[in-house]
């Protein structure tokens, strides 16, 4: 279940929403996109196995935004080059291409700035979400990365972001963000 928080200009907790209409609602209404799907268990767990076991899900999306390519990305606890990699994730940063997740398993925080603050979105295995070309975001998974994703782009090259040099107003990395919400809503998340 993906969780939604909004964060003023100085990066001070807001509206906490678990519900997923009003998730979906909410990002909306800032040009995001996003759903959730039944999990599957593809037979062998190779990407193409996993591209037939979504295929009607990911047509939809793939007809939508023009998807040339997909590919899928797993980092696991320990990932030795991870330390490097979140710098990079943490960032702010554009695309000249939508990003595009499906979440297969664990979690990882998307955080979306808005014309007054960001917005938080906590993807879980099963949630999807789609971030337009242009939209300042950055995304963290944790002091110890656990996720299966897979990426779809319409640029045949895939993931190139345009850092923008903007500084974070504090805002809570996923370790921190998941301690709040737990917090708030006394439910763990997976």
């Amino acid at each position: 279940m993906a969780a939604l928080v909004t964060f003023d200009a100085q990066g001070r907790w807001g509206e906490t929403l678990v519900c997923e209409a009003r998730v979906r609602e909410t990002l909306r209404a800032h040009g995001l996109d996003h759903g959730r799907w039944p999990l599957r268990d593809p037979v062998d767990g190779s990407l193409e196995a996993v591209l037939a076991a979504y295929g009607p899900e990911l047509d939809g999306l793939r007809e939508r935004l023009a998807v040339r390519s997909v590919d899928r990305v797993s980092l696991q606890r320990d990932h030795a080059g991870w330390p490097e990699l979140r710098r990079q994730f943490i960032a702010e940063h554009v695309h000249a291409d939508a990003e595009i997740r499906f979440f297969l398993g664990g979690t990882g925080l998307f955080y979306v700035r808005t014309d007054t603050g960001h917005l938080g979105l906590l993807c879980e295995a099963g949630d999807w979400v789609v971030v337009p070309a242009g939209v300042r975001h950055f995304f963290d998974a944790g002091e110890q990365p656990d996720f299966d994703a897979l990426r779809l782009f319409s640029e045949p090259d895939g993931w190139k972001a345009q850092p923008t040099g903007a500084p974070s107003p504090g805002l809570p990395l996923l370790d921190e963000f998941v301690d709040q919400l737990i917090g708030l809503t006394g439910h763990a998340v997976d």
